[in-house]
């Protein structure tokens, strides 16, 4: 299959450099702000990183990891497992996840993607549509309330012209993609209809995938101020593979080897996703407001590498299907006489999750073993206070005040041998912080923030315990006391960003055991993150530019058995650094170059296997052929892993049998072609 579909590369290779003969013929990251209600504004004392998409290198976006390189504390680790999806963390927030993502809030357009227990992923929507991505951290971030370690946050615009546009990209190892797309505008009104297509054979053998998604946006500004979004996002994903974990030695020996658990247990993941998501937003005037509400449903099948066939156990089989909806609001006040303004919102969500297990032999269903329901509801109301004593000295001060409860119900009980598993739990947090900025000029300005934030266990965490008792009553949540200060620079054509933290938790959220896939949870003692953060953005000349993000980060325990080990799952080093190259000064011609190195990373808690360093190069090309108007071509090559660097991808924290390593794919030639007209 590789060879076929390399053919297939250099076919649409060779179409590319025609269009760049033909063509040859014929910003810098800004500063975003935040207003606590899932949404960002211009609130200049909260800092937030946004980046424009089309300053990343080209890709198929099948990973939501293309998007977020080169961000100041995220570390986004590709499994090459859609089954699992993106591994993300931010300042070490969400390293334990064994899939999906724990502890960061997750959004497009405000919208958030995240459960009320604090679980999400971007994979149900189409990024595709997405014009930039903003990034929170520090404290600031923590008043969005429960799991708020980070907040990421894709960004749509409204389309402005009528068109429609057809693009597909493939690559060596068997992935390929087509995305159609319809914008149309009419005075105030503007749709966007978005379809995507994705099939992958996957670098390894048991890792094909397959997902189809689509995604409606409608927009619409009314006449008094107030701007209406409505978007529809649907997944079905019928097959995900998983080839599971290799051990340090299998990888070394062999990163492309099957893994005999996956063959024999047929280990896979079937997901249906769909949200609907409407927002109303007036920001004109002193009296401000927004109101957003969502609802949607999840269904997930997935057959674990274990049979599961002991009554007191969950099933090798696990079978979910979830219903969520939720909604939020703020009103805001600009107090003239001091100058400030107050804002006072609040925020519900709530999930409801009907879970089953089955036996799973070798592949196939059997025996029920688990049957209950599971809620989770959250109930959180804040406010914020701006203030500016001084044209050159802003002050931001927050609470918020969260409710999280969750409950079992356990229909599967059998007398002697599997108990009655139901049960509550309730987290009652308030959450403070406060931000400062102060500007000695035009360019330099001194930021610094302090606060407090916590996050529960999810519903799936508290699903297991090591001894096959269902439902994990004894986890607390964990809570954290953040603290950083930064400088800040920015001109024309450059800018830099220099932040130092301090993130100090208790009970800290942390992997027990993973067997065989199943993973559970603990608390921790208390831990100690200490980092450092550069960014810079330099415009040389018109036709070239420059990006880095430097991050250090010492994540260790401080407390327990593990006292002054590193958390596993977190680089220590994590650096990013792209030049872009365009030697016309337009879009006919872009070159780009990106390197990416990461220091090894602990795989469990004793620290006794790391997943080795790495040093990654991508190259890419893309351009822009006007053949006639109406009709433009896009194009794009792009060779990863230029050097054909042996590497981890990600890691599977405190793998119990060892099956710690994810392999990451080698040197990869990928390609993309887009066909755009106007309407």
């Amino acid at each position: 299959m590789k060879k076929r579909i390399g053919s297939q590369v250099f076919c649409l290779c060779g179409l590319l450099i025609f269009c760049v003969v033909a063509c040859a013929q014929n910003q810098p990251v800004g500063i975003d702000t935040l207003v606590v209600t899932g949404k960002f504004d211009e609130l200049p004392v909260a800092m937030a990183q946004t980046l424009v998409i089309e300053q990343q290198l080209p890709g198929s976006r099948a990973d939501v990891a293309e998007l977020l390189r080169g961000f100041n504390g995220i570390q986004a680790d590709s499994r090459s497992n859609y089954a699992q999806d993106t591994r993300i963390t931010l300042r070490g927030f969400g390293a334990r996840s064994a899939f999906g993502v724990r502890g960061l809030i997750l959004q497009v357009d405000g919208i958030p993607l995240s459960t009320a227990d604090g679980q999400g992923q971007f994979s149900g929507v189409v990024v595709d549509g997405a014009t930039q991505v903003s990034v929170l951290t520090g404290p600031t971030a923590a008043l969005y309330g429960n799991a708020s370690g980070g907040v990421i946050n894709l960004q749509t615009t409204a389309p402005a012209v009528n068109h429609m546009s057809a693009e597909s990209a493939i690559d060596e190892e068997g992935l390929t993609r087509q995305h159609l797309l319809g914008e149309w505008r009419d005075a105030e009104l503007a749709v966007r209809v978005q379809a995507s297509q994705m099939n992958a054979d996957g670098n390894r053998p048991h890792d094909s995938a397959e997902r189809q998604q689509l995604g409606l946006q409608t927009y619409y500004a009314f006449a008094d101020g107030v701007q209406a979004q409505w978007r529809f996002d649907k997944e079905d994903a019928p097959l995900l593979q998983d080839p599971l974990g290799l051990t340090l030695a299998q990888w070394q020996a062999d990163p492309d080897q099957l893994n005999a658990s996956a063959a024999f247990f047929n280990t896979r993941k079937s997901i249906a996703h769909e949200q609907n998501a409407l927002s109303l937003t007036q920001q004109q005037g002193n009296q401000r407001w927004q109101i957003s509400l969502w609802q949607g449903k999840r269904s997930i099948e997935q057959y674990l590498a274990q049979k599961g066939d002991a009554l007191a156990s969950s099933g090798g089989v696990a079978d979910l299907n979830r219903t969520f909806s939720g909604g939020n609001g703020n009103y805001t006040w600009d107090l003239i006489n001091l100058p400030a303004s107050f804002t006072l919102g609040g925020e519900w969500s709530s999930m409801n999750d009907a879970r089953k297990g089955y036996v799973n032999n070798a592949g196939v269903a059997g025996d029920l073993r688990r049957n209950e329901s599971d809620q989770a509801d959250n109930r959180d109301a804040y406010l914020l206070l701006q203030w500016r004593p001084m044209a050159d000295w802003q002050w931001l001060l927050g609470a918020r005040h969260a409710h999280v409860q969750f409950a079992v119900d356990d229909y599967f009980i059998v007398p002697t041998q599997n108990a009655d598993d139901s049960g509550t739990r309730v987290f009652d947090h308030t959450i403070e912080s406060l931000a400062t900025r102060y500007a000695f000029n035009n360019y330099i300005s001194l930021h610094a923030a302090v606060g407090n934030g916590f996050e529960t266990p999810t519903l799936t965490e508290m699903a297991y315990t090591n001894n096959d008792k269902g439902f994990n009553r004894t986890l607390d949540a964990s809570n954290n006391r953040q603290q950083e200060m930064g400088v800040d620079y920015q001109r024309d054509f450059l800018s830099m960003a220099l932040t130092a933290f301090s993130i100090r938790t208790q009970h800290e959220l942390v992997v027990d055991q993973s067997i065989n896939g199943r993973t559970t949870y603990r608390n921790a003692a208390a831990t100690e993150r200490e980092g450092v953060e550069l960014s810079s953005n330099y415009q040389f000349t018109p036709a070239i530019a420059a990006r880095i993000a430097f991050n250090y980060l010492d994540a260790i325990y401080t407390q327990g058995q593990y006292q002054n080990l590193s958390l596993p799952g977190v680089a220590k080093r994590n650096d990013y650094a792209q030049l872009n190259w365009r030697p016309w000064v337009n879009d006919g011609l872009k070159l780009s170059i990106d390197l990416n190195h990461r220091s090894e990373i602990s795989t469990s808690d004793n620290n006794q296997i790391q997943a080795p360093s790495y040093c990654i190069l991508d190259v890419a090309a893309s351009g822009v052929v006007n053949i006639q108007h109406p009709l433009q071509l896009q194009w794009w090559l792009k060779l990863a892993n230029a050097t054909d660097e042996h590497y981890v991808g990600s890691v599977i924290v405190n793998q119990t049998n060892g099956r710690a390593f994810e392999p990451a794919s080698g040197r990869n030639l990928a390609a993309g072609l887009r066909v755009d007209i106007q309407i």
